[in-house]
């Protein structure tokens, strides 16, 4: 491998977003009919990580701002990258899944759609990002370690043609 190369510059946005665990149900977002990707889809709360903003931060301020509430115990569950996964744009996505332990703090509304309460069960019913049911399971199994997958789309950026899931073992 040469040394001293140019870097490679990645034209992709990075993510978060967090399973909250209460009572064992997970707080979900089903996203806004006025959301321009994905309205009704059910997904956790996230968001994009910000300049000079590494993502557990970007996790914990998230889940602040867009629900209204402390988390503890973050996890990472699992790191996903899509490969242009909008339509008429180019860029990938880097997206890291955490699951949480709710601290405090009441559930607030948000623009973005309505927060609710759901359990495992409920959420595997629910019509969620493609990338994520390919991975949800293991997302909500805390016995799991944490899963890296890729997924590439179809030309209409509807379905997807080619995944690869990697899972990263627990420490003994």
């Amino acid at each position: 491998m040469a040394i001293n190369n140019e870097p490679h510059i990645h034209q992709q946005i990075i993510c978060t977003n967090v399973f909250v665990r209460k009572d064992n149900k997970y707080l979900i977002l089903k996203r806004s009919e006025q959301k321009k990707y994905a309205p009704g889809v059910y997904h956790p709360v996230g968001g994009k990580v910000d300049p000079n903003e590494n993502p557990y931060t970007t996790a914990e301020r998230e889940v602040s701002e867009e629900a209204g509430i402390k988390i503890k115990d973050l996890r990472l569950e699992a790191v996903l990258l899509e490969i242009s996964p909008v339509r008429d744009e180019p860029y990938n996505w880097l997206v890291f899944h955490f699951s949480a332990d709710y601290d405090s703090g009441d559930v607030i509304k948000t623009e973005e759609g309505e927060l609710m309460w759901l359990t495992k069960e409920e959420i595997l019913s629910k019509e969620l990002f493609p990338s994520v049911r390919p991975v949800i399971r293991h997302i909500l199994d805390e016995e799991k370690g944490t899963v890296f997958a890729t997924f590439e789309y179809d030309e209409n950026k509807e379905k997807i043609i080619k995944s690869q899931i990697d899972l990263c073992a627990l420490a003994e």
